[in-house]
Formats: structure tokens, C-alpha cells, sequence
């Protein structure tokens, strides 16, 4: 009776354990499912290096950027999408229904055209609260000691790279922008001490 007995534990506890390993199976599989899933999400949003030339129309462009305008008047103020990548470059077109933070960006210059709408771009001056995070972009609440511009459709402003910039929608206002993003090649770094 005692080795029925401890058979019949043996037995159960192999069930048990094979339970165990099957839930753990199953959540393994789940887990790489879902890392696959978002690994795949995450390629699509980032579209492939583009190496041939392309014909935009700003026209079509605005009208594209509409949708967006939507999503930043349902959001946060501000929506956008990157277009293409190249070598050393990319292109996203961005919409705007309210103000945004300071920026700065370390490795790259923005080129913004004004596709329809209004607004403000404040450059330069000195960021308050600046927060850094990857790629040497910067964030910040505001800028303090900025120059303003006033960007209206048909305009186009340069930011260089290193440039403290924030965009800045009054009530009512709203801007669509197409953007390039040009990558900067580092610079050297500079000795003090000997001038080199």
C-alpha cells in the first residue's frame, strides 16, 4: 500500500511539473510572439533607406497633413509622421494645434516649409529645465532670451544643428511643416588647453 502510495505521488508531481512546463511553454511562446509582433510594429513605423529620387507636391502634403492635424487637436497639440529615410537625411511631415517644449538637437539641423497655417518658431536663447535623453537630443519646458519668427505658409527656416528651438501656436492657431532632418558629421573635438 505504501508504494501505491508513493507511485501515486510520484505520478501527480510529474503532472504537476509537466503543468508547470506547459504554462511556462506557453508563455515563453507568447512572449516571443509578442516581441516578434512589436520588433515588426517598430520596422513598419521606420520606413527602409530610400535611395532614389522622389517628387513631392506641397499641395498634397498639406492635404496629407490634415489628418494629422486632427490627431494633434485629439492629442497632445502635435502629430506627425516620417515620410522617408535616406542616407544622412529624413523627411517627416508634422502638424501643430498647440505649443510645444524647447528642443535642441546635437546630430542634426532642421529645414521646416511651412505647408499651410501659422505660427512661431523661437531660436536660440537658453533652455529652462533641459532634460537630456539619446542621440544628443535635448528637452526643455520653454526657452528664455529666444528670437521669434513668424512662419506663415510658403516660409521655410533652417535650424543648425546645437540650435535651442521651440515651436509656438497661439489659440486658434495651427501649422502643417513639412521636414527635413539632415544628419551633421561630428566635429572634432577642440584641446583647450593647446588650441587644436
Amino acid at each position: 500500500m505504501l508504494f501505491v502510495l508513493r507511485v501515486f505521488r510520484r505520478e501527480k508531481g510529474m503532472q504537476r511539473h509537466k503543468f508547470i512546463c506547459g504554462i511556462g511553454a506557453v508563455l515563453c511562446g507568447g512572449m516571443l510572439l509578442f516581441g516578434c509582433a512589436r520588433a515588426e510594429a517598430q520596422a513598419q513605423e521606420q520606413p527602409a533607406i530610400t535611395t532614389t529620387p522622389e517628387v513631392l507636391n506641397f499641395a498634397d502634403l498639406a492635404q496629407r497633413g490634415k489628418a494629422l492635424l486632427d490627431q494633434a487637436r485629439q492629442g497632445s497639440g502635435s502629430a506627425g509622421i516620417t515620410l522617408a529615410r535616406y542616407h544622412g537625411h529624413y523627411t517627416m511631415l508634422t502638424a501643430r494645434t498647440g505649443s510645444g517644449g524647447g528642443e535642441l538637437h546635437a546630430r542634426y539641423s532642421d529645414f521646416l516649409f511651412v505647408l499651410d497655417g501659422e505660427g512661431t518658431e523661437m531660436t536660440g536663447g537658453k533652455m529652462v529645465e533641459p532634460k537630456e535623453g539619446a542621440n544628443g537630443e535635448t528637452r526643455g519646458k520653454t526657452l528664455e532670451g529666444a528670437t521669434p519668427h513668424l512662419l506663415h505658409a510658403g516660409d521655410v527656416i533652417h535650424i543648425p544643428a546645437g540650435t535651442p528651438h521651440q515651436a509656438i501656436e497661439a489659440p486658434g492657431q495651427s501649422i502643417i511643416i513639412y521636414v527635413i532632418k539632415v544628419e551633421e558629421p561630428p566635429t572634432p573635438m577642440t584641446n583647450t588647453a593647446t588650441g587644436r
